[in-house]
């Protein structure tokens, strides 16, 4: 096994833990007397989410440096999703009464660790693969950072409505373009 094996393993356990969370409470997320659509589509996003950062993490198959600090680095992306996905759907989502009134008592959390999500993978790409920082990982993170920070600031629920759809469109123009402009 060599040491990036190793380390997508681990990679990989706390990326199922994380996705493990989601998927255990979808029944409850989706429950018609309790359900937000919102908080659905957050929902979807973060699985959606998870199953890129593991695929993405392929990328850093060459890295050669490997020690503590940087697969520390390589760990903040996942480590960051756990935290939106906790804060979203939490162990205790059976107790929810309503899916909107968590959504608006753990929205600057829940978009701050979004922030961070962004900031941190863009700062792995940028430190692990040296690719210009304007890029990582993709074109559409600086607009997805904007919009997170303004989920954070912003309470009106009209907004979060439009975030929700225009930052999960961000995430899948984001995939087009690896697709068809990156050519991976």
């Amino acid at each position: 096994m060599t040491l990036f094996e190793f380390l997508t393993v681990a990679i990989s356990i706390v990326l199922a833990l994380s996705a493990g969370q989601l998927l255990t409470n979808v029944r409850e997320v989706f429950d018609p007397t309790r359900r937000y659509w919102v908080h659905a589509l957050w929902v979807i996003h973060l699985l959606f989410q998870h199953v890129l950062v593991w695929w993405s993490f392929w990328a850093y198959r060459d890295v050669e440096s490997w020690n503590l600090a940087t697969f520390g680095i390589a760990l903040l992306p996942p480590g960051l999703l756990f935290v939106c996905t906790s804060t979203l759907v939490p162990s205790y989502s059976s107790t929810v009464a309503s899916w909107e009134a968590h959504f608006f008592e753990v929205r600057r959390w829940f978009f701050a660790a979004r922030s961070l999500f962004v900031i941190g993978a863009g700062f792995r790409t940028w430190f692990l693969l040296d690719r210009p920082v304007l890029e990582s990982p993709t074109p559409v993170s600086g607009p997805i950072l904007l919009l997170c920070i303004v989920g954070f600031l912003v309470p009106n629920r009209r907004l979060h409505g439009w975030l929700s759809v225009v930052l999960l469109a961000l995430l899948l123009g984001g995939v087009a373009y690896f697709r068809l402009v990156a050519g991976a």
